[in-house]
């Protein structure tokens, strides 16, 4: 059964609607109606550095056509006392060509889960959305719930309060800077039956704080739409939700 649709074109080549074709080995993509989706093939997560392995790395392996993440012997660089690991750029994501017509296809990774489970945090994603098409890792600020002792809920037959939305306006603190606006953010909250809650919807937002001297500068920070309760805690339930030591917080609120 013939397809109607407009036929798409790709690195030179024309692609009727429907046809699904390889680019590279680390590619599939389908014409749709003039659009082309593609899926990666490989793995596309990012190993971020920590202390079994401060200093990962992509390398090839020879007779396959996916990298593999592998930890780097080198000795570790301590900066203010902790391990730190340079970001190296990817290589870029599309047909390995060097002919500047070739088209990008455009790849982005989820948002990592915020390193802290209270208090704010940072999370990380890879993208090539840029003019060079090159892979990029960006950070922003993230806050699952203030760094506070918090009951689970205690009404009855409720095990679990998925989000929480802040009662009063709020100044986010990033180190010695204030954000000039006042939010009120939706937080994750607790269970008392060794679930935890993460957020399950977030949107990205700038946030602009006010430093000393008078400087300004501006920070992405995630916000929470909705939570999700699940038992895949990342750590035990008690330790998940420990609140940590302020003095070595990246930022409060």
């Amino acid at each position: 059964m013939v397809l109607e649709g407009d036929n798409c074109v790709f690195d030179g080549m024309i692609y009727r609607n429907g046809e699904t074709f390889q680019p590279s080995c680390k590619y599939q993509c389908t014409c749709r109606d003039g659009q082309i989706g593609c899926l990666p093939r490989c793995n596309l997560g990012l190993l971020l550095p920590g202390p079994d392995c401060p200093f990962p790395r992509k390398i090839e392996v020879p007779g396959e056509c996916c990298e593999k993440w592998v930890c780097d012997p080198r000795d570790e660089v301590l900066l203010g006392g902790f391990a730190m690991a340079a970001y190296r750029q990817e290589a870029t994501l599309g047909i390995d060509v060097s002919d500047s017509s070739a088209n990008c296809i455009e790849q982005t990774t989820e948002w990592s889960a915020c390193s802290k489970s209270c208090g704010m945090g940072f999370s990380t994603r890879v993208t090539n959305r840029n003019q060079q098409c090159e892979m990029v890792k960006q950070t922003r600020l993230c806050m699952m719930r203030p760094c506070e002792n918090e009951e689970p809920s205690d009404k009855k037959g409720k095990k679990c309060v998925r989000t929480k939305k802040s009662m009063k306006a709020v100044h986010f603190e990033y180190k010695n800077c204030t954000s000039v606006q006042t939010y009120k953010p939706r937080y994750c909250g607790l269970c008392n039956d060794g679930r935890c809650c993460t957020p399950h919807n977030t949107k990205t937002i700038q946030v602009e704080f006010r430093c000393p001297q008078g400087k300004f500068l501006k920070k992405p920070m995630m916000l929470i739409n909705t939570c999700v309760c699940h038992g895949n805690c990342p750590q035990s339930n008690n330790a998940f939700f420990q609140p940590l030591d302020p003095m070595s917080s990246e930022a409060k609120i």
